[in-house]
């Protein structure tokens, strides 16, 4: 992912909270909000090489699919739940957001944007599913199970209840300001439930929809 993302998200987090980061990795960002955002913080990795290297560096991370990964966490035990970068693999990413709900009372959530430029004319010119610097991996060999573009993630968001507090996007020249749907190769999004929450927070303002 695009470093800009992860500052953005260390922006978000609030110090001392208690973070879940679902698809932790190697846990460098997970040691890095701890360090910096004195948080603390716990993980869930599918991988067992990564989730070891975790455990290296000191952190709770458990070895497991996400999907099968929140039934050990109570209700609201976290503020802020993670998922960077994960979404589009995700089998069901509903069930996912429901039960990252449950436990957490904020969501923050990575993801790439399969309608950025260069896919939109590599599909068009090429006729082929594209590769990208975003989207690295052939058809064939992709981890992704779901190609969605920033308009649909705003579309799920609303039918599904959640309140987009704030947002970011990114290309590979940095932050994008404007058209993110055909500019942005990436993007990060802070939500609540609409469900917990029927109102603003203070010093929260929802967010208009991206054209």
């Amino acid at each position: 992912m695009h470093s800009g993302i992860y500052d953005t998200v260390s922006g978000w987090v609030q110090p001392n909270s208690r973070v879940l980061d679902l698809g932790a990795g190697d846990g460098a960002f997970l040691e890095r909000l701890v360090k910096t955002r004195s948080i603390l913080g716990e993980g869930v990795e599918k991988n067992a090489v990564l989730a070891a290297r975790c455990v290296q560096r000191g952190l709770v991370v458990h070895q497991g699919d996400i999907a099968d990964g929140l039934d050990q966490y109570g209700d609201g035990t976290f503020e802020f739940v993670l998922l960077l970068g994960t979404f589009q693999e995700l089998i069901s990413p509903a069930e996912i957001f429901r039960e990252a709900f449950r436990v957490g009372r904020k969501l923050i959530v990575a993801y790439a944007n399969f309608c950025h430029i260069r896919v939109r004319l590599q599909v068009l010119f090429s006729g082929r599913t594209p590769v990208t610097n975003s989207l690295p991996t052939a058809w064939h060999e992709t981890p992704n199970l779901h190609f969605l573009s920033i308009l649909d993630f705003q579309e799920f968001c609303r039918a599904s209840k959640y309140r987009e507090i704030d947002r970011a996007f990114f290309n590979a020249n940095g932050p994008v300001r404007y058209l993110p749907n055909l500019r942005a190769e990436e993007a990060v999004s802070l939500l609540q439930s609409e469900r917990l929450s029927h109102h603003n927070a203070p010093g929260e303002r929802s967010k208009t929809e991206i054209k």
